[in-house]
Parts: C-alpha cells; sequence; structure tokens
C-alpha cells in the first residue's frame, strides 16, 4: 500500500509471437511515497517508505530513502529480488542503514522466523541503537533466512531473564550473524552497580547460533548472594573479582566463572579457609536452560562439585562433592554423596561452624538431600582424639545416619538419630586408647583432665565397645549408656572392664566447667587381685581368688577425676582366699595402691610370728567397711582378716589427704590352752618378752591370752607400729 506519485509501463522487442524470452525486455517502475512494504510473514512490516520501484527481468529492486520498522527509522535501504531460473526459490535480499530504540532490536530476535526467539526470550532493553541491516530472507517455506546485523549503543540498558541480570551503561559495538550468532567488542556496563568490561564472540553455525559471552568484573558476596536468593549467612566476605563466560545457544546455555578469590575471606576450618589477600583458583558451572539443569563448582585442587536437578527442583537432584584432588561427577541415584581425601580433618571447628551458620541444626537441609559419604582422612580429630589414616562412612536411613569407623585406633560403627531425644547408638568392635607411659612421673594433685567439659553437652548415648585397648594391653569390653539431666547428665548399666576388674552400677556428673561433682553407685569385682595390680603398674601386695567391692559415694571434678583423696561415701569390700605379701626383686620399684599397703603391716607381723606367717599373711577372707569424708576414712565396720595362721582386725581412721594413719591393730593367733606358753615365747620372742614378765605377774592367766593389740600411727606408706597390750580371751 501507499502513494504513487509516477509511474510507467515500458515493452522493448519483438512483437513476434514465437520469438525467444531474450528478445523482449519489460520493464515497470514506480515513485511511491509512505509505502508499506510486508516482506515475508512473521517479520514486521517496513511502514513509510519513500523510494522508487524497478520490476525488470533481473527482478525487483527498491531504493528508499527512508522508511520505518517498527519504531526505527531506516534509510537508504535496498530491496532486490533477483530473477531466478526455474526450479529455484526466489530470495528476498534487504540492505540498509537504521537508527531507533534497543526494545526493536529484542522484539525482532524473539519474534521474527530467523530461529532466535527461545536465546532471547524474556530479555528486555532500551536506549539507542545505530547501525546497517543485511537480509536474506528465502521466499519459500522450511528455509532459513540469513540475517547480518552490525549495530552499536551507547549508555543503553539490558536486562536478561534467566537468570536476571540486569546491565546499565551498555556502549558497545556488535554484530548478530544468524549463521553464527551474536558477537561484539570494547563492550563496556555496569552490573551490580560496578563497571563490566565483555568481548562476545559468535561460534555457531547455520541453524545452530552459539553466542559466547566473556566478562570481567568485580562484586560483592553480599550483592552476589541476594542476586542468588541465598538468605541463610554464608562463611564468606569480601570482593570478588570475576571472569564470567556464557554461551547463548539453543540447549542448555551454560554459564562459567572464574575467580582467584583475592579479596575474599573464607570463614571455613582448615585447610578450606582463606584471608581476603590469599588466592584460591575457583570455577563456578551451570547451565541456563534444559530440562535438567546442571552445576558444577572446583574450588583450588581442594574440592569440586557437580550436580543435575529438573529445572525448579533442585530436592529431586543428584550430584556428588569430592573433596581433595579428584573430579566430581554426577551419580544416576538421587540426591548428594561426599566422597574423596583428606589429609586432616578437626570436628570442633566445624560444629562450631554449623551451630553459627545453621542453628544447630547442622543436619536440617542435609539430610533431605545428602544421602552417603566416604571420606579417606588423614589424620582426624575428634572429642579430644587423634585418629591416623582412617576411613569415614555415612549412609542416610529412613529416621537416622548409619556412621562407620575403620583404622587402626578404631573400628565400628554409630546410629545417629534425627530425633534429638533418641540416643546415639555406638557399636564398636575395638578401641586403641593411648599407651600409658611407664617413666611418666605421678603427679599427686594433677588437674582434672575435663574440667572445661560441660556434662551438660554430653548427648544420649549407648555405648558397646567389643575390645578396648590401652596401648597392647586389653582393658575389656565396655558397655554404658548416658542420659542427659537437668543438672548434667547420668550413666547407666555400666559394665566396664579395666584389666580384670568388672565395674558395675549406675553414676552421675553433675555442675557446670570447672565446677563439677560425680557419683558412682556399684561394685568392682574381680579375681587375683595381684593380677589386677600387676596390669595397673601396682605392686602385686595382694593376691585373690576372687575380690569385691560395693561402692557408693562421689567426689568433686568429673567422672575421670576420681581419686582416694578426693573421695566422700561407703567402700565395702571383700576378699577371698589370698596372701598379703611383700614384693620383691623388680616389683618393689612399682606404686603401692594407697589402701593396700600392708607392706610395713606384714613386715612387723612376720617379724613377731615369722614360725605362723612365713613370707606372707595368709587369709581365707578380708572383709570391711570404710566411710569417707573428703578423703578421711574410718572403718564404720573394723577390717577383718580371718586366715588358717591368725585373725586381724584393723579399726580407725586412715587419712588420705595428709597421708596419715591412727588405727588399733587386733592380731588373734591360734593358741589353744594345749599349746604351752614356752611354744609361744619361743615362736614370737617380741611378743614372748612382754608375755614373760605378764606370765610372773598374773601366773596361769596367760594361757587364756589369744589376742594382741598394736598401735598403727604415723605416715600410712611407712607407719610406726607398735606393740600396745595383749586382750584376755573370751570365755
Amino acid at each position: 500500500s501507499g502513494a504513487v506519485k509516477q509511474g510507467f509501463f515500458q515493452y522493448q522487442g519483438s512483437l513476434n509471437k514465437n520469438s525467444p524470452d531474450t528478445a523482449r525486455v519489460i520493464s515497470l517502475f514506480f515513485d511511491v511515497s509512505n509505502a508499506t512494504l510486508a516482506f515475508q510473514p512473521g517479520w514486521p512490516s517496513l511502514t513509510g517508505v519513500d523510494g522508487k520501484v524497478y520490476v525488470e527481468n533481473s527482478g525487483v529492486r527498491v531504493k528508499a530513502s527512508k522508511g520505518q520498522l517498527l519504531d526505527t527509522k531506516v534509510s537508504n535501504v535496498l530491496v532486490n529480488i533477483p530473477h531466478v531460473p526455474s526450479g529455484q526459490d526466489s530470495h528476498l535480499l534487504v540492505d540498509g542503514n537504521f537508527s531507533g530504540n534497543l526494545i526493536d532490536g529484542l522484539k525482532i530476535l524473539q519474534q521474527a522466523p530467523i530461529g532466535t526467539g527461545s536465546t532471547f526470550a524474556g530479555w528486555q532493553g532500551e536506549g539507542p541503537l545505530d547501525g546497517k541491516l543485511k537480509l536474506d530472507i528465502p521466499l519459500a517455506k522450511g528455509v532459513e533466512p540469513k540475517v547480518v546485523v552490525d549495530f552499536s549503543t551507547d549508555n543503553a540498558r539490558l536486562k536478561l531473564a534467566d537468570p536476571v541480570l540486569e546491565l546499565t551503561r551498555l556502549k558497545g559495538d556488535f554484530r548478530f550473524d544468524s549463521s553464527s550468532g551474536l558477537s561484539g567488542k570494547g563492550i563496556k556496563a555496569q552490573a551490580f552497580d560496578r563497571p563490566v568490561t565483555a568481548e562476545i564472540a559468535a561460534e555457531g553455525k547455520p541453524g545452530d547460533n552459539v553466542t559466547r559471552i566473556v566478562a570481567n568484573g568485580q562484586i560483592t558476596v553480599k550483592r552476589l548472594t541476594d542476586w542468588l536468593n541465598v538468605t541463610q549467612p554464608l562463611p564468606v566476605s569480601g570482593d570478588l573479582p570475576y571472569q564470567l563466560q556464557l554461551i547463548l545457544d539453543s540447549k542448555d546455555s551454560p554459564l562459567v566463572i572464574n575467580s582467584t578469590l583475592k579479596g575474599v575471606a573464607i570463614d571455613l576450618p582448615a585447610p578450606f579457609g582463606k584471608t581476603a589477600e590469599q588466592e584460591r583458583p575457583s570455577e563456578f558451572r551451570m547451565t541456563l536452560q534444559g530440562a535438567e539443569r546442571r552445576l558444577g563448582a572446583a574450588y583450588n585442587d581442594q574440592a569440586n562439585f557437580a550436580f543435575a536437578a529438573p529445572n525448579g527442583k533442585f530436592a529431586e537432584g543428584r550430584g556428588e562433592l569430592y573433596l581433595g584432588r579428584g573430579g566430581a561427577i554426577v551419580p544416576d541415584a538421587k540426591g548428594l554423596r561426599i566422597r574423596g581425601e583428606l589429609s586432616e580433618l578437626d570436628i570442633a571447628p566445624w560444629q562450631e561452624l554449623a551451630a553459627r551458620y545453621t542453628g544447630n541444626d547442622p543436619g536440617g537441609n542435609a539430610k533431605q538431600l545428602l544421602n552417603s559419604v566416604d571420606l579417606q582422612i588423614g589424620k582426624l580429630t575428634a572429642m579430644g582424639t587423634t585418629l591416623n589414616d582412617v576411613r569415614v562412612q555415612l549412609q542416610r536411613n529412613a529416621a537416622a545416619w548409619a556412621l562407620s569407623l575403620d583404622s587402626a585406633m578404631a573400628k565400628g560403627t554409630a546410629t545417629l538419630p534425627d530425633a534429638k531425644s533418641a540416643p546415639i547408638g555406638v557399636n564398636m568392635l575395638y578401641v586403641r586408647l593411648p599407651a600409658s607411659d611407664p617413666k611418666a612421673t605421678v603427679v599427686e594433685n594433677a588437674p582434672d583432665p575435663l574440667a572445661d567439659i560441660d556434662p551438660h553437652a554430653i548427648p544420649a548415648l549407648d555405648v558397646k565397645i567389643s575390645q578396648l585397648f590401652q596401648g597392647d594391653q586389653l582393658l575389656g569390653a565396655w558397655a554404658l549408656k548416658t542420659r542427659p539431666t537437668p543438672a548434667g547428665m547420668r550413666m547407666s548399666d555400666m559394665s566396664l572392664g579395666l584389666k580384670g576388674i568388672l565395674l558395675e552400677g549406675d553414676a552421675t556428673w553433675e555442675g557446670t566447667p570447672g565446677n563439677s561433682s560425680s557419683s558412682f553407685k556399684g561394685r568392682l569385682a574381680g579375681k587375683n587381685l595381684a593380677d589386677v595390680l600387676k596390669a595397673w603398674n601396682f605392686a602385686p601386695t595382694v593376691t585373690s581368688e576372687r575380690f569385691e567391692m560395693n561402692v557408693d559415694g562421689r567426689w568433686p571434678g568429673s567422672p575421670a577425676w576420681v581419686g582416694l583423696k578426693r573421695y566422700s561415701g561407703s567402700l565395702d569390700a571383700t576378699l577371698n582366699r589370698g596372701q598379703f605379701v611383700e614384693v620383691e626383686g623388680g616389683a618393689q620399684a612399682l606404686r603401692v595402691f594407697g589402701l593396700l599397703n600392708f607392706n610395713s603391716i606384714g613386715r612387723r607381723l612376720r617379724l613377731d610370728f615369722s614360725d605362723l606367717l612365713g613370707k606372707g599373711l595368709s587369709y581365707d577372707r578380708v572383709k570391711g567397711l570404710l566411710v569417707a569424708s573428703d578423703g578421711v576414712y574410718v572403718t564404720r565396720n573394723p577390717i577383718t582378716l580371718t586366715g588358717p595362721s591368725s585373725n586381724l582386725e584393723l579399726n580407725g581412721t586412715l587419712d588420705m589427704v595428709r597421708d596419715r594413719v591412727d588405727a588399733k591393730l587386733l592380731v588373734t593367733l591360734p593358741v589353744t590352752n594345749n599349746l604351752p606358753i614356752a611354744a609361744l615365747i619361743v615362736g614370737a620372742p617380741a611378743i614372748g618378752g612382754a608375755l614373760f614378765l605378764v606370765d610372773k605377774l598374773l601366773g596361769d592367766r596367760v594361757a587364756r591370752f589369744a589376742s594382741v593389740q598394736y598401735k598403727v600411727e604415723g605416715p600410712w606408706k611407712e607407719p610406726k607400729i607398735t606393740f600396745d597390750k595383749p586382750f584376755e580371751k573370751p570365755q
């Protein structure tokens, strides 16, 4: 449509009906104004055209001095439809200049039938746009047009749809070629309120446009996390320098961001943390299109991440985080798995980090996605213990994590339930504690090793250890349950093997760090006490067929700080069939266990009654009940020793704090009326001298004296033992 100011028809050639086509020329000419040219469906019409139209044997030509495409002014437009032989497709060729707005350029890219609609879908923009246009549009169905547009812009605004990214103050020279894609150079813009420089390269082929955008800039971590809609606090801060590569294609449009991370501080435990001054070459990858979106990341040579998920359904994704040197792969199974190798890992800083950034619920989101962990760790530090060359595995179950631990020092499993009130189940095949140093000096008043631990922080545990070692020595099997209480924690169903001692009972640990107390009610039992003493590096001063001690008491500090000098409560002990002996040889260098320090008593009795006692004080049964108050022990019931050669009773006070004893020792000898008193005098000359004087005073009444009392006073390790008086045998 439009107005024709003038026109003419011209025929030149033969009028003979049978003459060939080359014998004549037909021409049409129109001088038009305000004309409209609709050249192909899907393309906007060229309106307001002022120009000349030539129809000739060679084809159709239009020369327009001006026109309008949407709101963009065009000038010096040449439209040409060359004549082609029969059977070939005609082409509409358009060549011209334009000056308009970025809005029109995006509208053509999104709506025109040139195969770029999906790539530029949702893009918005505005700003001046000047350039040159070349079109080669086949006038036939199913054939892609060729479009080449050279344009420049200054101070424009461009907003991408996915991901949402807004560029302002956009300036540069660009070319769009439908056979390869968009390209540009000298591009400058503002992104996230920071300057950005960019280059664009066209890397596609006809029918498959590929555009690579390479941009360099800087962004604050806060602005980046806001852009990514991350609301949870992250241990990252500072300014992030980056190089961005975005490939726009018809497939998945991958985005790659590279950075040295210089200027970014990462508040993570070693070896993953860094200061703002340090560099860690890193990369982030993601796809912007496709039914399945893929994510990837690499942090220096310390971690790699690969993940894939349906668009908009991240929780249904599958991926892998690989720690250490190695690549991550996307697994077939749903969920996230963590694999790799670490030279060292300290659990405590990670627990503190989790408390800061996840509100004490580190598994809250992880349990929705994470399904397994498999790590080989050179040095693992947890709960004050260090394990070397350990393999740690975690497997997600319905309502808990299943933990597996395998190293030379510990091997076993644990169940970590989601419910905070449910106990953690620990089932260890073996645990090896460090060996005690035989050369280490015994520190009498060593501080509480667990003084800094809060008993309230110990979770509910059900613990079973089949074999607990100290060095190469087997302590025994352990089983116990811990449960939190308002005051601290309690331990129940305790069954602890302690190198020949079986400790059974219940205990508590209450208070706060540095101000706590512990209690225990139960019993200790075993067989040969000498073996137990040697196993604990004490002198084997007592043997037994079996022994047992019922305990009900408490002490300040943690359970690990139990000691005779701090104990308050009762000790009810029984020993069956054994001997108190004086150690000889190398055993003399060993410590003597405090309550069993009967060496001095034994030596004195063997001196006085050598024929009866020999080298040891044998017994059938030892029984005693001690009641202690802050390390001072009183015999509630006398300690009695019943034996084949003598009966003993020890009654008094033992102060372990001041190392003092004040007691009476009653020795009852197996004297009968048929045993002459002279035999006693010969057999025990030290006693006999005293009895001889008594005999002179009392006559035959001496035969009725069957007991002798001693005073035991002074330091418990070497008390002074003196003869006190004889006792008359009850009638």
